[in-house]
């Protein structure tokens, strides 16, 4: 996967735009768009929608091709890319309910392993 910086900076050379030109189409200062492409190298996503409207671009989510529901390696990776990113608990919550998705806690042990281990607590001693 390209990084979006990068490839904002090649759709830019490839059209012969100035920072000027796209920073008049996205609606910041010159210096504004200079330093989000070249001082921050994750731009927040906020950013990144006005610039990518500047080149003409629409961000949307859509299914994967084989159009099927997650999977435990995509959510494994999912996991792994939200934890290297340090996105918080509330942000996450907040991102799967609006793509009708929750986060749901199971216990790692099944029942019936909890019911065994209860059995065999001892009885109450009399004092």
């Amino acid at each position: 996967m390209q990084n979006i910086v990068e490839f904002i900076k090649n759709e830019m050379a490839a059209r012969g735009m100035t920072y000027d030109i796209l920073s008049e189409k996205c609606g910041m200062s010159r210096q504004n768009l200079w330093d989000k492409l070249n001082k921050r190298v994750y731009p927040n996503f906020g950013n990144v929608r006005k610039i990518l409207a500047g080149l003409g671009y629409e961000l949307s989510i859509e299914k994967k091709m084989d159009g099927r529901e997650p999977v435990q390696a995509d959510t494994e990776q999912f996991f792994e890319v939200a934890e290297l990113e340090q996105v918080s608990y509330d942000c996450i919550e907040e991102l799967l309910a609006a793509m009708g998705y929750e986060l749901k806690m199971k216990t790692q042990q099944n029942e019936e392993k909890v019911k065994k281990g209860i059995d065999r607590l001892p009885t109450r001693v009399k004092l």
